[in-house]
C-alpha cells in the first residue's frame, strides 16, 4: 500500500513500529528481570540478545528510507530548502530530548557540582542522539548534493565509508583528544550505545534505498521486497562466510567491523521484506501499525519515561533495577507497552478534537514552561 500524497510507503511505517515494539520489550526485560532468570550466555536468551542488536539497524534503515522518500524537490530538481530546514530543527529537538531524559542534575544551577562520571553518563549517545546526528548528516549531504543522482551517490558512498572506517575510528582514544560530549559520538568508551561509527551507516544506506525507490513510478512494493530479500540474503550469507574466514580474534564482530554492519544490514532488509509480505494478513490492525510507526520516536520517549522516570522522579527501572522475576518482568513489560501506546492514541484523539494551531501551540508552550520550571526552580 502506498500513500498517494507523500510518497510514503505504509509497509515501512509498520516495520518501523514492530522494530520499535521489540526494542521496547527488550529495554524493559533487560532493565527489570534478574540476570539469573535472563541469562544471555545461554539459549533462548542468547538468541534474544542477538536479535536486540537488529532492532536499531531496522529502525535506522527505515528512517533513512523515509528521509529520501519524503524529500520534496523544486522544478529544477533540487531539494526544497524549507524541508531541509525543518528536518534540521527536528534533529536538534531529538538531541535536546535525548539529553533532557538523562539530565545529570535536578536543576541547571547544580551542573557545576556534577562529577565526571555522572557527566560522562549523561552525554552518552543513545538512539535519539544518534538519529539526530544522522539526520544532520543527511541534511548536510542534501545541501552539498542537491540533485537527485548526486545525493543518491553521496549517501551510498557515505554509508559504505562509515562502515569501512569503523575499526579504524575505534582504535583512537577519543576521550583523550575531544571533550566527552563530542567523544561520545565516536566512541563506546564512555558508555555510548550508538556511536556514529557504525550506526549512521544504516541510516545512510537506507536513504540510498529510498532514493532508488523514488526512481520507480510503479511496482514499488514488489521492487522493495525483491531488493530486500535478495540483497539482505546476500549480505547475511557473504558476511557470515567472511566473518568465519577472517581471523578477527576477540573483536566484537557487530560493534567494530564492517562485516558485522553488513550482516545486520542484511537481516534488517530481510525483516522489512517479511513485514511487507505479512502486512496484508494484519489488515485488522494495519492502521494502528502505521500510526504507531509514524509516531515511533514518541513511542520510544514515552516508554523510557515510564520505565526509568526523569531527573525529577524515579520509576520502576531505577527502583527495581534487575530485581524482578521473569513473570513479573513480562507483566511490567505489558503494562508499559499498553500505557505507552494508549498515551499515543489519547494524544491523537486530543489532536483530532483540538485542531486549532493556537491551542496546540499553547500546549507545547505549557510543556516548555513546565520543563523550564523544573530546571530552574
Amino acid at each position: 500500500m502506498q500513500h498517494a500524497q507523500t510518497n510514503r510507503l505504509y509497509e515501512l511505517d509498520a516495520a518501523k513500529f514492530i522494530a520499535m515494539l521489540l526494542m521496547m520489550v527488550g529495554h524493559v526485560l533487560d532493565a527489570l528481570v534478574r540476570p539469573s532468570e535472563l541469562d544471555i550466555a545461554h539459549l533462548p536468551w542468547s538468541a534474544w540478545h542477538w536479535w536486540r542488536g537488529i532492532t536499531a539497524p531496522v529502525f535506522l534503515t527505515i528512517s533513512g528510507m523515509l528521509f529520501a522518500l519524503t524529500l520534496r524537490r523544486n522544478d529544477c530538481g533540487n531539494v526544497d530548502r524549507t524541508v531541509l530546514r525543518r528536518r534540521m530543527i527536528r534533529a536538534l529537538q531529538l538531541a535536546a530530548i535525548g539529553y533532557a531524559l538523562v539530565f545529570p542534575a535536578r536543576h541547571i544551577f547544580d551542573l557545576p557540582f556534577v562529577d565526571e562520571a555522572t557527566w560522562r553518563a549523561s552525554v552518552q549517545v543513545n538512539i535519539l542522539q544518534l538519529v539526530a546526528a544522522s539526520l544532520l548528516l543527511l541534511v548536510i549531504l542534501a545541501v552539498l548534493f542537491p540533485r537527485r543522482d548526486g545525493f543518491r551517490r553521496a549517501v551510498l558512498v557515505g554509508g559504505i565509508a562509515i562502515a569501512v572506517a569503523t575499526p579504524l575510528v575505534h582504535r583512537i582514544t577519543w576521550y583523550e583528544h575531544l571533550p566527552s560530549l563530542l567523544a561520545a559520538y565516536v566512541s563506546y568508551e564512555g558508555g555510548s550505545l550508538f556511536p556514529i561509527f557504525p550506526f549512521s551507516a544504516y541510516m545512510l544506506l537506507g536513504a540510498w534505498l529510498g532514493c532508488n525507490l523514488t526512481l520507480r513510478s510503479s511496482d514499488r512494493i514488489r521492487w522493495l521486497r525483491q531488493v530486500c530479500f535478495f540483497s539482505g540474503g546476500a549480505l547475511v550469507l557473504v558476511g557470515a562466510v567472511v566473518g568465519m574466514w577472517l581471523p578477527i580474534g576477540e573483536v566484537d564482530l557487530y560493534r567494530y567491523t564492517p562485516i558485522g554492519v553488513g550482516i545486520r544490514q542484511g537481516v534488517a532488509l530481510l525483516f522489512i521484506a517479511t513485514v511487507s509480505l505479512a502486512l496484508p494478513l494484519l489488515r485488522s490492525c494495519e492502521s494502528l501499525l502505521v500510526l504507531f510507526g509514524k509516531q515511533a520516536l514518541a513511542v520510544y520517549v514515552l516508554h523510557l519515561l515510564l520505565l526509568f522516570g526523569t531527573p525529577w522522579f524515579d520509576s520502576i527501572g531505577r527502583t527495581h533495577f534487575k530485581m524482578l522475576s521473569l513473570g513479573e518482568g513480562i507483566l511490567a513489560t505489558a503494562a508499559i507497552v499498553v500505557a505507552t501506546l494508549g498515551s499515543i492514541l489519547a494524544w491523537q484523539r486530543v489532536r483530532s478534537v483540538v485542531t486549532q494551531p493556537s491551542v496546540l501551540r499553547l500546549l507545547r508552550v505549557g510543556m516548555a514552561v513546565a520543563l523550564a520550571y523544573l530546571l530552574l526552580a
